[in-house]
């Protein structure tokens, strides 16, 4: 009966461990087939994570300086090229599955346990509050701060040609609305000095404003974007 007993004990334990390596190797996966840019920790950071999300036009020089000044300041990326994962339209819960993926499965890789920083640039701050509204509360409670770089009123989670080429609609779901949504973080919103389009009036809830110079782009200074950001988190 021991024997027994000890020998059904040990199938059940095998089960659990063969289920966890099964569940392991999915979202490994998973995270395998996503667009990302990854800028690995350097030995002994205790910096959060950065998950960023880059805008439509991809990784293109801006946003690929940016992560990399991120790293030159310790802060291990992931960075989701927004162009190649939006081109075909997702949902807030398709989203949000696959960033805790990323955030789960990173931070196990790099042995991260600092927290996590969400950014996103153009669409990619558009996208932000309906990712994080709608991650798993385990990974939701990771986050330390949300920041919206530059985003603008409507989204529908894809890639548009006419975005592109600056002609934004104002078809979609609400992004203000859904930022208002967001209560229990800190928020900072960036947007250029010549940026009008977004109207912060249609915001209730407390965030941290910051004005750069220049329009969408910043003048195109990464390097003192991502030291400003950085400045505003940990004032």
């Amino acid at each position: 009966m021991l024997i027994s007993g000890t020998l059904s004990k040990c199938c059940k334990l095998l089960g659990c461990l063969l289920f966890f390596a099964v569940l392991r190797g999915n979202t490994q996966s998973n995270v395998n087939n996503l667009p990302v840019v990854l800028k690995a920790p350097v030995a002994g950071t205790t910096e959060p994570l950065i998950l960023y999300i880059t805008g439509d036009g991809g990784m293109k020089k801006f946003s690929a300086n940016v992560i990399e000044s991120f790293r030159q300041k310790n802060y291990p990326v992931v960075a989701l090229n927004a162009l190649k994962y939006f081109w075909n339209k997702k949902t807030p819960q398709q989203a949000a599955k696959d960033v805790a993926s990323l955030i789960t499965y990173y931070q196990g890789q790099w042995d991260s346990n600092h927290g996590v920083v969400l950014i996103g640039y153009s669409l990619g701050a558009d996208v932000l509050p309906f990712i994080y509204t709608s991650l798993p509360p385990e990974v939701a409670e990771k986050v330390k701060h949300l920041v919206f770089l530059s985003p603008s009123t409507n989204t529908d989670l894809e890639v548009h040609v006419s975005d592109m080429l600056g002609k934004s609609s104002s078809k979609g779901m609400s992004v203000p609305a859904e930022i208002n949504k967001i209560k229990d973080k800190p928020l900072l919103l960036v947007f250029g000095a010549e940026e009008k389009d977004f109207n912060l009036s249609s915001l209730n809830v407390r965030y941290q404003q910051l004005i750069l110079p220049g329009g969408h782009a910043y003048d195109e200074d990464a390097n003192g974007v991502a030291g400003k950001i950085l400045g505003a988190l940990h004032p």
